[in-house]
């Protein structure tokens, strides 16, 4: 294949896009230790005969290394870039700082408020505060001097370059972060004359915000991928919780009282203050998820989230070795809520005690 037919078949849409696995493979590595990425970029398999990888900015994260961001390009040839890719870490826990595990919780589970975006934006479209933080800190980033924004338009803008696809990835939260990164650094590119194509690209993503907002999305990007196993928990929030409350039962793992109650906390909060949430309608890659024999609701859980399920799902090669296994296991009398109870989205629609004005 040539540059140009690689180009165009980075702008195909849905699950047939060829390079789904190469843009997985980028978020498997953004969980690495930030010194490694370049190295492991590098590394990458190559999709053509004489093609390469290269990472031509960062890794760089907040103090916190809450989030993470690097840029990474895919060259046909020497000199030949087919697409350059933002890629967004999802949530870590295995980072060292204590306070940057709290603010990607922060940014995963602050969904009560919902606020504009900053730049214009149709009428009614709301996303997660907890989201334009998470955007803010990507915003600030800084590597060899230069902001995310300055480096992704001195690329693409160079006509050296020839215009590449402009790529957005990430996995989890970097999923979700992504939908909004991508229409920032749309907007703000365009701004500068830049208006070349820009693929968002994301696996097992949260919701980012309300359905004007996936709507909004999906109209300004008719290019955009967004892959999810049906058996992964995380896509489900914000939109779907009550399919997080059966979604393993007929494997026989009950859903654990924390994650009842969790559930009912939330669907009550998000009644409460008046929100809602949806993914976008559009170009969504369904992987049908295989239950993998986890002890736990939570191990099952963690397994069917993971980068190399998803790898799985697609039929590529992960890049990274999968953890072992949590060593979890179930303890006495952890799902009798449900039992006692009946199903958390009848106690909270039922009787609607959460509803404002409600006595």
């Amino acid at each position: 294949m040539t540059t140009d037919a690689l180009k165009q078949a980075a702008l195909q849409p849905g699950p047939t896009n060829p390079f789904a696995v190469s843009y997985l493979q980028l978020c498997q590595l953004s969980y690495q230790p930030p010194a490694s990425i370049p190295t492991l970029v590098a590394q990458l398999p190559n999709l053509n005969a004489g093609g390469s990888w290269a990472c031509g900015w960062g890794p760089a994260q907040t103090n916190d290394q809450a989030n993470l961001a690097f840029v990474a390009t895919y060259f046909y040839g020497p000199g030949l870039p087919v697409f350059t890719a933002v890629v967004i870490r999802g949530t870590d826990v295995n980072i060292d700082n204590g306070l940057g595990i709290l603010d990607q919780i922060w940014e995963d589970l602050d969904v009560t408020n919902q606020v504009p975006l900053p730049w214009s934006a149709p009428s009614g479209v709301l996303v997660a505060q907890g989201t334009l933080d998470g955007l803010a800190n990507i915003q600030g980033l800084r590597s060899g001097g230069k902001s995310l924004l300055e480096y992704v338009a001195g690329y693409v803008g160079d006509p050296k370059n020839n215009t590449p696809v402009l790529v957005v990835t990430g996995h989890s939260l970097g999923a979700c972060l992504s939908t909004v990164v991508a229409p920032w650094l749309k907007g703000a590119l365009a701004q500068q004359g830049l208006t070349g194509p820009i693929v968002p690209a994301t696996f097992a993503g949260p919701t980012a915000g309300n359905a004007a907002f996936a709507q909004y999305f999906s109209d300004t990007f008719p290019y955009f991928l967004r892959y999810f196993n049906t058996l992964d928990i995380a896509p489900k929030a914000w939109g779907d919780l009550w399919g997080v409350e059966t979604v393993y039962d007929a494997y026989g793992l009950q859903t654990p009282d924390l994650v009842e109650v969790a559930l009912i906390g939330f669907e009550a909060a998000m009644l409460y203050y008046e929100v809602g949430y949806a993914q976008p309608p559009t170009n969504n890659a369904s992987l049908t998820g295989t239950f993998q024999g986890g002890d736990t609701w939570y191990e099952e859980a963690a397994l069917q989230h993971h980068t190399a399920t998803y790898m799985t799902l697609l039929g590529g090669q992960s890049v990274i070795v999968a953890p072992p296994r949590p060593a979890l296991r179930p303890k006495e009398g952890r799902a009798k809520l449900r039992a006692q109870l009946g199903s958390a989205r009848r106690l909270v629609e039922g009787g609607r005690p959460f509803a404002r004005g409600a006595a």
